[in-house]
């Protein structure tokens, strides 16, 4: 779908319009293997503005395109006003901080002062989408044990700001959360509901907005949903910038495959619990692997036997194994888990991949992780590129 959302500019008459959205597209996704709660088998404070007079004029250039994702909205209005539809359609009305609030908003929407000040994020995806933004300052708390944001624990020095870590996304610490104050939580519904913290943020009467970018069975979709985030911050003009940078990126990583002599084929799979599951054709990692110039292998996704996947793997010129190495360091512990795959010209020549440890939380990386697939696939086209979202599969 296809939408363009324009500032309107008007002198005196605001007009806000109603809007309805589609709810998300349900999908599967892979589990993160170091989060058995996991769906399985799937995956400086700002100064606030003071008081003035509405904007007279808007920059005409400001715009925000939404063509992939399917599950939130955004219209701009007049006086820097804004309107979000989120994955549940709550619609929310954002009033620049210290703006007067227009008398004739609908009863269902919900006003929030932006920017928001105090924000918790109830997922660490949602935190890697907002990671490349200067917004550190405005996250109050994570849903998530401590030392679980790679971003805090590695390319942000997290000692200049007081983020509270919440516990368990099943579980979180509620007493914590009312100390963190927050103006707005972010959760997600979807295949994986945050049904327990919704029900009691609602109790609590803490305003929440969903957002299901997991949900999207494309990389673009998910890439897109940075922009639901935007508004609530005041970082349009940065995240739509980011974004469309991240679609250039791949605009010529796809100039670049469409010259490939051949489509390697691509097993992707990992064991949890013991038995074998693998993604569909139609799934979010599939996507990616044909986009970077792969061929899938499976076109059905869930639970297979060993025998069904040494099949494949007989005919597999890569396998991306979707664990990081502190669930499968090596290959003799892959080879401990699945003996049957040991003689598979994929493992005898050494060709398996496998995820960052970061892989999950690095939602803003998506473009990236597609373009290092590319270079797995066509390392004779890529003969630069440092591959970051995955790792050899370590003898």
């Amino acid at each position: 779908m296809k939408k363009k959302i324009l500032f309107i500019l008007a002198a005196s008459i605001l007009a806000i319009a109603l809007l309805a959205s589609c709810a998300a597209e349900e999908q599967t996704t892979q589990p993160a293997d170091t989060t058995p709660a996991a769906t399985a088998p799937d995956t400086t404070q700002p100064t606030a503005p003071a008081e003035t007079e509405p904007a007279e004029t808007e920059p005409e250039s400001r715009f925000m395109e939404i063509r992939y994702a399917t599950g939130f909205s955004v219209e701009y209005l007049a006086d820097n006003i804004t309107i979000v539809t989120d994955a549940e359609n709550q619609r929310f009305l954002l009033v620049p901080r210290g703006q007067v609030v227009p008398t004739d908003v609908d009863d269902d929407m919900i006003v929030i002062e932006t920017p928001i000040q105090r924000a918790v994020f109830g997922s660490t995806t949602h935190v890697g989408m907002i990671a490349p933004f200067d917004i550190w300052g405005n996250v109050a708390g994570i849903v998530t044990p401590h030392g679980q944001v790679p971003y805090l624990d590695a390319d942000v020095d997290a000692s200049g700001y007081d983020i509270l870590y919440l516990g368990s996304w099943r579980d979180p610490d509620y007493e914590l959360l009312v100390l963190s104050n927050p103006d707005l939580v972010f959760v997600y519904t979807g295949s994986s509901p945050q049904t327990e913290l919704i029900t009691m943020l609602e109790e609590l009467g803490i305003p929440y907005a969903v957002n299901n970018e997991y949900m999207e069975p494309t990389y673009q979709g998910r890439m897109e949903w940075k922009l639901f985030f935007a508004p609530f911050f005041g970082i349009d003009e940065q995240v739509v910038d980011y974004v469309n940078n991240q679609f250039a990126m791949l605009e010529e990583m796809y100039a670049v495959v469409a010259d490939a002599a051949h489509r390697p084929n691509v097993a992707w799979g990992l064991v949890w619990q013991g038995t074998i599951w693998v993604s569909g054709a139609d799934s979010f990692v599939a996507n990616q692997v044909r986009s970077a110039g792969g061929e899938w292998m499976f076109d059905v996704g869930g639970q297979i036997s060993f025998e069904e996947f040494y099949a494949a793997l007989v005919d597999a010129d890569v396998f991306i194994l979707a664990m990081n190495a502190q669930s499968v360091p090596d290959y003799e512990s892959l080879l401990a888990m699945v003996p049957i795959i040991e003689n598979a010209p994929v493992i005898v020549h050494r060709n398996v991949w496998q995820f960052h440890v970061g892989y999950w939380y690095f939602t803003d990386r998506l473009a990236g992780q597609v373009i290092d697939l590319a270079a797995i696939f066509h390392p004779e086209l890529f003969p630069n590129h440092a591959v970051f979202n995955y790792n050899p599969l370590a003898e």
